[in-house]
Formats: structure tokens, sequence, C-alpha cells
């Protein structure tokens, strides 16, 4: 039987009498045909872009959820996102698919009531629908620019959720003074807000200088051999990812993007062999680990060090898992134009000194690495401006375990 594919939303649609970039979608359980979407508006100057030929992939002003620039490189100001629900409907009367964009007012989500006034004064950087939001407040000095001091950050969940946040930040107490972590400065029953912390994202290698790329990385990765050597008492309820764990995760999402993808079958090969080279994997140490790790939770000041963001989903795990899933973002960065070979070989290269210092085994180290890779190619499907760099990482992953 044909594998038939579910529609993906374009990278801009209209709504409201304007063009909105789809940032990134998120499928409904139990309805392939329907996806609930984060978006940002496109601005005036560009919107002409998005009445371009829908068929040309460098048409649209598209943008990444975390860069804040079109597809086309262009950066733009940080844009306030919204969410809703996207669909498609198919009639014998239309010529073609009709797509169709639905948003929820502005500042709002029927599933977190706290975002309407959270978000008053605030501008909304991040929102997965009915899961969480986050909103940044900030005071502008008279140059524009807001301190790190005066910035916060709410995360915004539904009602009586912020325990679950909190209790993984302490699951996080580990990485305490190796690295410096967000500062809850208030909290209820369904949010919770963080100081700005002072720093340089170590997503984006243009803001380094030559110098200061390798030296950042570094300071990150001997913070993290620290916190991992010394990690204290940690709570009875710290949850544990094993090898098991990884490839449940690895599991659901490819059961999660088989509806929306060409060659879903080959891909699920892919992932069965990845899942049994994890299986194979001798069980070793349980070390603290944030368990979703990327470049963009890492941050480097000169004057103050290394920071950690996100580490809520602080746990026990095999070494290999965090080592092993900046490695793939390293990997990934590079196909999607963010680094070049020359960074990702520093930051790499760094990565497997670390995985040797620590007693990391390389076939450890590429399995994890292999997981986070195959996911990557998943979660990016769900982001249209990065989808054919998704098909592509894909497509690499699959030829992998053809025979030649």
């Amino acid at each position: 039987m044909a594998h038939t594919v579910s529609a993906l939303p374009s990278r801009t649609l209209s709504a409201e009498g304007r063009h909105w970039s789809i940032e990134r979608a998120w499928p409904v359980k139990g309805d392939a045909e329907m996806l609930v979407v984060e978006v940002a508006s496109v601005p005036d100057e560009y919107a002409k872009t998005a009445d371009a030929d829908p068929e040309d992939p460098g048409a649209a002003a598209g943008t990444d959820s975390r860069t804040s620039e079109t597809s086309a490189g262009t950066h733009l100001p940080r844009r306030a996102r919204r969410a809703g629900r996207f669909w498609v409907e198919e009639r014998a009367d239309l010529a073609r698919p009709t797509e169709h964009l639905e948003l929820f007012p502005a500042g709002t989500d029927p599933q977190l009531p706290a975002l309407q006034d959270v978000s008053e004064g605030g501008i909304v950087i991040a929102h997965e629908p009915g899961q969480r939001a986050v909103v940044r407040h900030s005071i502008r000095g008279r140059n524009g620019r807001a301190d790190s001091a005066d910035e916060t950050y709410t995360v915004v969940l539904p009602p009586g959720q912020a325990s679950t946040l909190r209790a993984g930040m302490r699951h996080a107490q580990a990485f305490a003074g190796p690295f410096r972590l967000p500062r809850t400065v208030a909290e209820d029953d369904s949010t919770m807000t963080f100081q700005a912390l002072p720093g340089v994202s170590l997503h984006r290698p243009e803001r380094f200088g030559p110098s200061q790329w390798e030296q950042a990385w570094d300071q990150a990765l001997d913070a993290w051999s620290t916190a991992i050597q010394h990690p204290g008492e940690l709570p009875e309820s710290t949850p544990v990812h094993d090898a098991a764990a990884e490839i449940n995760r690895l599991q659901r999402w490819e059961e999660k993007t088989r509806p929306y993808i060409m060659g879903a079958e080959l891909f699920q090969e892919a992932v069965d062999a990845a899942c049994e080279a994890l299986q194979k994997l001798p069980k070793g140490r349980l070390i603290p680990a944030h368990r979703h790790l990327r470049d963009e939770d890492l941050l480097w000041s000169a004057e103050l060090g290394p920071a950690l963001l996100k580490v809520s989903s602080a746990g026990w795990a095999d070494p290999a898992l965090d080592l092993g899933s900046l490695r793939a973002c390293a990997r990934w960065n590079e196909i999607r134009g963010l680094w070049d070979a020359e960074q990702r070989s520093v930051v790499t290269q760094l990565l497997n000194d670390t995985a040797y210092r620590n007693g990391v085994s390389a076939q450890a180290l590429a399995s994890y690495e292999h997981s986070a890779l195959l996911r990557l190619s998943c979660q990016y499907t769900f982001s249209p401006s990065l989808a054919d760099a998704a098909e592509h990482l894909r497509a690499d992953l699959v030829q992998a375990r053809q025979p030649h």
C-alpha cells in the first residue's frame, strides 16, 4: 500500500489580512490533518517576498524560530510569536488544496490562561500551543538596549504545572558552580520568572572573536567535566535517561514524523538500526546530564565564564548523551549553513577530547550522536524554513546504512 504524506504548512501563510512566517509546527495527537503552529509576522518590507511563487523555495520569508532571520539570511528584529492551528482543505470544486491558518488572539492560548496577563508589556518569544510559552520583559536604556540585569524571562505553563519545572531545576543542582544557572525571581502555580543571564550564545560563532570561539567552548566543556565529576547529592526523584529511554525517545519522534515524510519505511529502518546499536552498548556509569543539551543552551562571558540554560530537563544519563547531542548539533549547524567547516571542526575536536578525558567510549559517543541526528531530522521537519535541510540530513542518515 502506498504511503500517503500528510501536508505540512508552507513557509508563509496569510491570516488576519497579513502575512505570517510559520516558525514551528506540532502534530495533533490523533489527527494527522491538523497541526498547531507558532508564527511570526512578516514585516511589510518583506511581505512582497511572501507573495512570490510558492513553488520557489528561496522566495518565502520564512524564519528560523531561534535566529530571527529570513530564509535568505536577512536579519530581522526579534518578532513576537503567536500560535494557532493549521489544516488543509481538499474539495472537488477546488483546483488545488487550500491551506488554512487560524490564529489565537495575540498573547493568548486556551490552555495557557496565565499567558494573557504575563504577556502584557512583554514580548512572547516562544510559544508551543497548549504546552508552554516564554515571555521576555525588559527595561531599555537611553541607547535602546536592555541590560541583562533589567531583563527577565517568564515560562508560562498549563495551570498547576510549574511544580514540575521547579522540581526539574532541583535536579540540575550538580551544574551549579561550574556553570551559572538561571535564577528564579518569581513563581506561581503556572509560571516561573528567571533573571536573564549575561553572555553570548555558543550557537552564534559570528559573535565571537577569532580566538574566543575555541576559548568559550573549552571553558564550557571544562565546566561540564567538573560538574559530572563532583555531582554531590541529587534528589531521589531525579530521572534516569539510559539507553532504553533514548530508544523510546527516538522511536516517539520517528512515529510522530512518519505521516509527513517521503521514504518513511527506509527512515524507520534507519531508526531501528540506531536503536539496536544503543541497545548493544554496555551499561556504564550514570552522571548528571542536561538530557536535551544543545549549543543554544550554552552562554559564555569573558568575565563571568559559561552559563547553562533550560536545565529543568536534568537527570542521570550516560556521559555520551550530552556530548553526542552537542556533536550532532555541530554537524546540523554546518548543514543548515549556520557554522562553517572550521567552526564545526574546532567544536568537534574539543568534544572528542572531553569524551576521551572522561572515559566515554567512541562507540557510545557515535551511537548517541547518531540518535540525536535522527531526532534533529525529525524535529526540523516541522520547521518550514529548515525542512529542506532536515530532509537532506535524513537522506544522508538513511544512505549511510544502505549497502554500497
